[in-house]
């Protein structure tokens, strides 16, 4: 009965989801439209933060107990997971995965180092108040960085019924984020209390359910996205949450500085990182999109991260 029970509030949750993401993706497309911006540029700034929201609450809750490099190991997770699964599965399902013309080479530049950022500055063995500011900064250039490539088709409308039109969709918006924010947190919670009824060993649950479960605004939001036609939106939505993953560990370092007791435990996370980095950019900066056998490569990275994670837990 209790499996059953879980079982019919997951459903209800991922069904709130998908409206939920439904609304973003319908109110977004409509504000660039109505301020001439690009959709990309959009995606990347708003969506990127609004559908990190887990990854910052996973930060929250870890600064009450003490124990920030959760947040650390669990960001560093989420980003293999959005431009490895959740790009490669993309580009695997509709063919290809296409960058707006708006990004360039040097944004894609900024964005790696952005990312692989919190990787450098624990190499010392502890992050501190400066180094969070040195991200924050970082993050704070890329955003600026991206936001001068856009394509401004006029200048934005100005008058009071599309100003009227822009609150309206902004508040609808603002309730779609809180849709994918409580749905989420509830198909999690049902998900793992589904594992443990089923007993699914913890090991298993935690490297495979939590880094997924964190990221599940980004596959719905992707997905929808991709049904509705707008692909830049899906990248825009992965690269920007992936950035914004330093700047969740920035703020959660400046609140609370802390130190790496054993670094041993990020080597396989911090070469799966570094090597999804790498690819996901050398096929970007080819032309501009991910193909299909692209997509495939980035799923076997995902595939073989997952092996390494479980295997060298179990050891």
């Amino acid at each position: 009965m209790l499996l059953l029970k879980e079982f019919i509030i997951l459903a209800l949750g991922l069904l709130v989801l998908g409206k939920s993401a439904n609304l973003v993706v319908k109110n977004l497309i409509r504000i660039a439209n109505l301020l001439r911006l690009s959709t990309f540029i959009v995606s990347f700034v708003v969506l990127g933060i609004a559908t990190s929201t887990p990854e910052i609450f996973v930060g929250i809750n870890s600064i009450g107990e003490k124990t920030p490099q959760l947040s650390l190991g669990n960001v560093i997770g989420a980003s293999i997971v959005l431009l490895t699964l959740i790009t490669g599965a993309t580009a695997l399902i509709t063919g290809k995965v296409i960058l707006d013309a708006a990004f360039t080479k040097k944004n894609l530049v900024i964005m790696n180092f952005v990312i692989l950022m919190p990787v450098f500055l624990i190499y010392d063995g502890r992050i501190s108040k400066f180094d969070s500011l040195l991200m924050l900064l970082a993050y704070g250039i890329y955003v600026i960085s991206v936001y001068r490539e856009r394509h401004i088709l006029s200048h934005p409308i100005a008058n009071h019924n599309h100003k009227s039109h822009i609150g309206k969709n902004i508040i609808i918006l603002i309730l779609g984020f809180i849709g994918l924010a409580y749905a989420s947190r509830f198909a999690v919670h049902s998900a793992v209390n589904i594992a443990s009824i089923l007993k699914i060993p913890i090991l298993i649950l935690g490297i495979l359910l939590f880094s997924l479960g964190t990221n599940l605004p980004e596959f719905i939001i992707t997905f929808t996205s991709i049904r509705k036609g707008q692909k830049t939106i899906a990248l825009g939505n992965v690269m920007g949450s992936a950035a914004t993953n330093t700047l969740v560990i920035a703020a959660i370092s400046f609140l609370q500085p802390f130190e790496i007791l054993d670094f041993t435990t990020f080597i396989v996370s911090v070469f799966f990182l570094a090597t999804t980095v790498i690819s996901f950019s050398l096929f970007i900066k080819s032309k501009n999109e991910i193909s299909r056998i692209e997509g495939v490569f980035l799923l076997s990275i995902y595939f073989f991260f997952v092996l390494f994670e479980v295997i060298g837990k179990l050891l």
